[in-house]
């Protein structure tokens, strides 16, 4: 037991609710898992990160009964949730508490991991959760390293404060400039080579700087601004003789596991990530080194508008990556830095303890709505003072109050009723979509092509990354096509990104619009859902859901002319069709095994075209009506043959398939 957990456990009363801000590598995640295994009741954990919380998962997953969830956060997934404890988004639980499960009532501790980003674009999640657990009395731990003001996120909280600033391993804050590492924290002064022939100024000092960490048996992990800068500046890193590899949210999920390994196990000493994937990289290095302080910003269409320089909370949040505890006695943050001036600029700005005020994005309209969907029938007065109980609208005024509501009645979203304010359908189809308002007008201009709605949204334009060719990328994608040549910026994980976000917008629309009373239309859009979701044409949907993969479900439309999951599990134990299911990977018996659970005909179906196919059989060894089925499917052919004594007789006929 470390320092802190030791002044946790003297400090912990159940029930009570409890705000920790201490260093990265302190043992704040431990905490959290004790939390999760000793309540009574159920335990939640929530974080910014699906990796973050598949983490704690894989930790105590053997010790309680214990649920992960990583599905898009409009599914209605979690309704007959019955385990002890669930591991999820932010947002995934904040659907939760607008679904108004049964389950919630039994909820007893929240643990929010990062909390500080409820002054981030994520912070209309956490309002919501902190405001439901207040109202309902559910125990709220709040963890972060870094925290702008913790007297107001006590406060906020009503929270007792655990402050604990001393790291496990230390940490010291360095800039390099020509040609040293200089260390404010100790005003220790490391001397650096000097490398001549390279004309870029920065290089020319990162480079130094990572012979000096690599020669003392350690790693690092550098900062660049983009994907691109991630590759190259890795490449060129090979070039001077470091195991270098990039980093970055563009590299398969199982490349990064990969990579994680070759680093722990020493096989590669630099890795060279984006500052936008700071927060999620949680690698096992002694140095992080800051090549560039900057983030992108992208318009509302994805594209590049320029770069923003780090904010100290996100610089802090990145920088604590260094030090691996059990592994080094201490770690370093490196800033590069081409002249002395410019040192003393970056010492100014990130070495301080002075935090700004964040912006955060969500509106009053937003959160009220979101508010209301856990607790309709509210009166005005109750639902201000829930608000005033938020970290970002704790001050409003009864007038933006009031204009909030007006704003919400206005786009038909809410209500009022006996003096209590309810969700309109069309408010509960946003709610629970989990998209914005501000969303919600975009919807109200309607293309006649859905899939030009779908791709102009914000959610999904912003993914595209400034690709031209989203819409055509989409339609190929959701007609089961291929789209290679489409978007060759986009990394497959960015695909997989937009394409993620182009199902939920369509199934946001498909609930906006059968709100809206545009039944048709509603239709159309739950058809889009459904190919975008499986990457099929709407008749090859039924396969899809078999739980066939993409490429088998188009080989069975377009070369086996299979019209649906009948029509299939009908014909699949003849030969073409047993050969393309077991090259495929697929157990036949295993893929209509519920087929045949729901319709015993298709099953008795299956048998007569197995036993007979490619062969004429006489009529009265089956069944009349499963035979007369097969005739009227176009499977069994009935011939009329003249026979040797000039009689003639009936016989059927299975002819083969392609």
């Amino acid at each position: 037991m470390n320092e802190l957990q030791r002044i946790f456990e003297e400090k912990y009363e159940e029930g009570k609710n409890f705000l920790i801000s201490a260093p990265t590598g302190s043992g704040k995640t431990y905490l959290a898992k004790e939390i999760l295994l000793k309540a009574k009741g159920i335990s939640v954990y929530v974080s910014p990160l699906k990796a973050l919380s598949r983490e704690v998962y894989e930790d105590i997953r053997d010790k309680r009964d214990t649920k992960y969830v990583d599905s898009d956060v409009y599914e209605d997934d979690l309704r007959s949730f019955k385990s002890k404890t669930l591991l999820s988004t932010y947002e995934k639980f904040d659907s939760s508490i607008r679904h108004k499960y049964g389950w919630l009532r039994k909820v007893e501790v929240v643990v929010i991991d990062e909390i500080h980003n409820v002054e981030s674009d994520r912070g209309l999640a956490i309002e919501n959760i902190v405001l439901w657990a207040k109202k309902n009395g559910v125990q709220i731990i709040g963890l972060s390293a870094t925290l702008p003001s913790v007297k107001n996120y006590a406060n906020w909280l009503k929270a007792e404060v655990i402050e604990y600033n001393k790291r496990t391993v230390p940490l010291h804050e360095c800039i390099a400039y020509p040609y040293v590492i200089r260390c404010y924290d100790n005003d220790f002064t490391i001397p650096l080579e000097p490398l001549n022939g390279i004309r870029n100024e920065k290089l020319e000092i990162l480079i130094p700087a990572l012979r000096y960490i690599i020669k003392q048996g350690k790693n690092a992990l550098v900062f660049v601004r983009s994907r691109k800068s991630a590759e190259s500046l890795a490449e060129t890193l090979r070039k001077f003789g470091f195991n270098a590899s990039h980093y970055h949210s563009g590299v398969p999920l199982e490349e990064r596991r990969q990579i994680v390994e070759m680093l722990k196990k020493g096989e590669i000493n630099v890795v060279v990530s984006t500052t936008a994937l700071g927060q999620g990289v949680n690698l096992p290095v002694y140095a992080t080194i800051f090549y560039d302080t900057v983030l992108p910003e992208s318009d509302e269409k994805g594209n590049l508008k320029g770069w923003r320089d780090l904010n100290l909370m996100e610089f802090k949040q990145m920088a604590g990556r260094a030090g691996r505890p059990g592994f080094d006695k201490e770690g370093m943050s490196i800033i590069i830095s081409t002249s002395m001036r410019k040192a003393e600029e970056f010492r100014r700005k990130y070495f301080s303890s002075s935090y700004e005020e964040e912006k955060s994005t969500y509106s009053l309209d937003d959160l009220s709505l979101g508010v209301i969907s856990w607790r309709e029938g509210y009166s005005k007065e109750d639902l201000q003072s829930i608000l005033k109980c938020s970290l970002k609208f704790n001050k409003i005024t009864e007038e933006e109050f009031l204009k909030s509501l007006n704003a919400l009645k206005e786009v038909n979203l809410i209500e009022e009723d006996g003096g209590g304010i309810f969700l309109t359908p069309l408010g509960k189809a946003v709610s629970l979509s989990y998209i914005d308002i501000s969303l919600l007008k975009g919807f109200q201009i309607i293309s006649s092509d859905l899939l030009t709605t779908v791709v102009s949204s914000n959610a999904v334009a912003q993914e595209l990354r400034g690709c031209k060719c989203g819409r055509e990328l989409l339609k190929r994608w959701s007609n089961g096509e291929d789209f290679s040549s489409l978007c060759k910026n986009l990394s497959a994980k960015d695909i997989n990104e937009v394409i993620s976000n182009s199902r939920w917008i369509s199934f946001a629309l498909y609930r906006v619009l059968k709100a809206l009373g545009k039944n048709d239309e509603a239709k159309e859009a739950l058809k889009l859902y459904y190919q975008i979701k499986y990457g099929v044409p709407f008749e090859g949907v039924r396969l899809a859901k078999l739980g066939l993969d993409r490429g088998t479900v188009m080989k069975l439309l377009v070369d086996k002319k299979i019209k649906d999951e009948k029509d299939l599990c009908i014909k699949i134990f003849t030969p073409p069709l047993k050969i393309l299911m077991k090259e495929r990977g697929y157990d036949p018996a295993g893929v209509c095994k519920e087929v045949y659970s729901k319709d015993l005909d298709v099953y008795e179906m299956a048998r007569v075209v197995t036993k007979y196919y490619g062969k004429e059989f006489e009529g009265k060894k089956i069944d009349k009506e499963i035979l007369e089925k097969l005739i009227s499917l176009g499977i069994v052919e009935k011939k009329v043959r003249k026979e040797k004594d000039g009689n003639e007789k009936i016989v059927y006929f299975i002819q083969p398939f392609s």
